[in-house]
């Protein structure tokens, strides 16, 4: 796993509707990643993308700011934050978010993402 200059953690939970709830259609299944992930895309809804594992939704990105064009990364409706302080970890693009959703995944499963802290600030809720 590469290096982060942070460690990463889960903020508290936020409103957003995992996109395989929104009614925005069968998610198309376009590559494989290591650990039996899978990458879905919605073909109408281009800011919206997401990995599965085992036919689940694993976890989800999704544009922030569609005119600064940063993303946000989201597990179990959680956004990923650095747990030094709190901050929402945004990324430049689609894949950079991507990227950050796999090791959060990946630090998960290991046993090294921690839940979300009560003392946390609020992603974004809507």
């Amino acid at each position: 796993m590469p290096h982060l200059p942070y460690d990463l953690a889960l903020g508290r939970p936020t409103r957003w509707t995992p996109p395989t709830e929104r009614g925005l259609g069968a998610p198309g299944r376009s590559y494989t990643l290591g650990g039996g992930l899978v990458h879905l895309t919605w073909p109408d809804f281009p800011g919206v993308q997401g990995l599965e594992r085992h036919g689940r939704l694993a976890g989800w990105v999704e544009e922030w700011d569609v005119a600064a064009g940063t993303w946000s990364t989201l597990v179990d409706g959680c956004q990923v934050i650095d747990a030094a302080d709190n901050q929402v970890l945004l990324s430049a693009n689609a894949a950079d978010a991507l990227e950050l959703l796999r090791l959060a995944l990946e630090r998960r499963a290991a046993g090294q993402l921690p839940a979300p802290d009560a003392d946390s600030e609020p992603g974004r809720t809507t």
